[in-house]
C-alpha cells in the first residue's frame, strides 16, 4: 500500500485572467475552491491513476473548521481513507492562487494548520500498515514534522517502505533541516527553483546531480514547460516537455508524483526493488508521470483533469517523440 502525509490546503483559484487587477481594480474571472496541497493532490491523483482505494491511506493537518471538512469530505467522496490531525491552534491552510494568462501563476498562502504538524500520526500509521511507500509532501512547512522527518524516514525503511520526499521552499527555517533526511531518501523531488536554493546551482542537471551527492537515491527536478531532469540509476536523464494546451498548471507537479509512485507501486508489487531499476525502467517511468503533469494542465484545479486513460492516451500518441528528445548522461554512482 502506498501511505501519503503533508500540507493539506484548500486553493481558492481564480483562473481566467487577462491580467491581475491593478491597485483599486476590479477583475473578473472564475473563481473555485478546490483541494490543495501535496497530501491532497496526490492522493486524489493516485486514485485517478488506478490505485485501488484499499491500498491508500492519507494524513494531513487541518484546523477544526469547515475548510478541514471540505478537504475530508471531498477525499472521502472519492473513496480515500483520510486521518486529519486537528490543530487547536491554528485553521485550515488557504492559498489564493491568481491565474492570468500567458503568466505564471502567483500565490498567496496561509500556511496555517501545516506548521502544526507533528510526527507520532504519520509513525503510528507506518507502524499499522507497513506500506510499500511512504510519501511525505510539502516538506519545509510542516513545523516540528519537518524535525523529526529522519526519524520517520528511518522507521519507514526499517518496516520495508521506500520513502519518497517532496518539498517547498523551507517556511520560518533554512534547508539545513534536510540534510540529515536526504541519505534516508529513496526518491526526491522538488522543481527547479527549490533545486536551486538548495544547492546553489542554478542549472537542474548540476542541481540534480549535488542533491544526489548529498544523499538522495534518486532525484526528480521538474521545470515546468521545460520537461524535467532525474538523476537516477547511474545517469542524469533530460527530457522536454509534452506539448499540451495549458488551462491552468496548478497541481501538475503533485500529479507527476503521483505517476511516479504509481508506478513504482505496481514494480514493487511484482517484488522488485527500487534499487534495480536500470535507466530504461526510469525513462519509462518519467515519461509515464510527465503525462500525468501534462494532462492535469489541461483542466482548472489541482486533480479535476488527471484521468488514466488521457494520461495512456498522451503517452501513447507522444511518448516515443518524448524519448527521441531525450538526453542521457552517464554518471559514477
Amino acid at each position: 500500500m502506498v501511505l501519503v502525509s503533508g500540507i493539506a490546503v484548500v486553493d481558492l483559484i481564480g483562473s481566467g485572467l487577462e491580467r491581475v487587477a491593478r491597485p483599486g481594480e476590479l477583475a473578473f474571472c472564475s473563481v473555485r475552491p478546490s483541494i490543495g496541497g501535496h497530501a491532497c493532490n496526490v492522493s486524489s491523483d493516485l486514485i485517478r491513476l488506478g490505485l485501488p482505494k484499499t491500498r491508500l491511506k492519507v494524513v494531513f493537518p487541518t484546523g477544526r473548521d469547515v475548510f478541514g471538512e471540505f478537504l475530508a469530505a471531498h477525499l472521502g467522496g472519492q473513496g480515500i481513507r483520510v486521518e486529519r490531525v486537528l490543530s487547536r491552534k491554528a485553521p485550515t491552510s488557504l492559498d489564493l492562487i491568481l491565474v492570468a494568462r500567458g503568466e505564471d501563476r502567483r500565490y498567496h498562502a496561509d500556511p496555517g494548520a501545516n506548521i502544526e504538524m507533528i510526527a507520532a500520526p504519520v509513525l503510528r500509521l507506518l507502524d499499522r500498515h507497513r506500506p510499500l511507500i511512504y510519501y511525505a509532501g510539502g516538506v519545509g512547512l510542516l513545523g516540528r514534522f519537518d524535525a523529526g522527518l529522519p526519524s520517520v524516514l528511518r522507521r519507514a525503511r526499517r518496516l520495508g517502505a521506500l520513502t519518497f520526499v517532496d518539498v517547498v521552499s523551507p517556511y520560518g527555517k533554512s534547508w539545513s533541516f534536510l540534510r540529515r533526511a536526504l541519505p534516508l531518501t529513496d526518491v526526491f523531488h522538488c522543481n527547479g527553483d527549490e533545486a536551486a536554493s538548495l544547492v546553489g546551482a542554478r542549472d537542474p542537471v548540476r542541481a540534480a546531480a549535488a542533491i544526489r551527492k548529498l544523499g538522495a537515491k534518486n532525484v526528480l527536478v521538474t521545470l515546468g514547460g521545460e520537461g524535467c531532469v532525474a538523476a537516477v540509476g547511474g545517469a542524469i536523464l533530460r527530457f522536454p516537455a509534452f506539448k499540451i494546451r495549458v488551462v491552468d498548471p496548478t497541481g501538475a507537479g503533485d500529479a507527476f508524483s503521483a505517476g511516479i509512485m504509481l508506478k513504482l507501486h505496481r514494480i514493487l508489487s511484482r517484488g522488485r526493488r527500487a534499487g534495480d531499476l536500470t535507466p530504461a525502467d526510469w525513462q519509462d517511468i518519467l515519461i509515464y508521470a510527465s503525462a500525468c503533469g501534462a494532462v492535469c494542465a489541461t483542466g482548472v484545479g489541482t486533480t479535476t483533469a488527471v484521468d488514466s486513460a488521457k494520461v495512456e492516451a498522451l503517452v501513447k500518441r507522444k511518448g516515443d517523440g518524448l524519448a527521441a528528445a531525450s538526453s542521457s548522461i552517464a554518471v559514477r554512482g
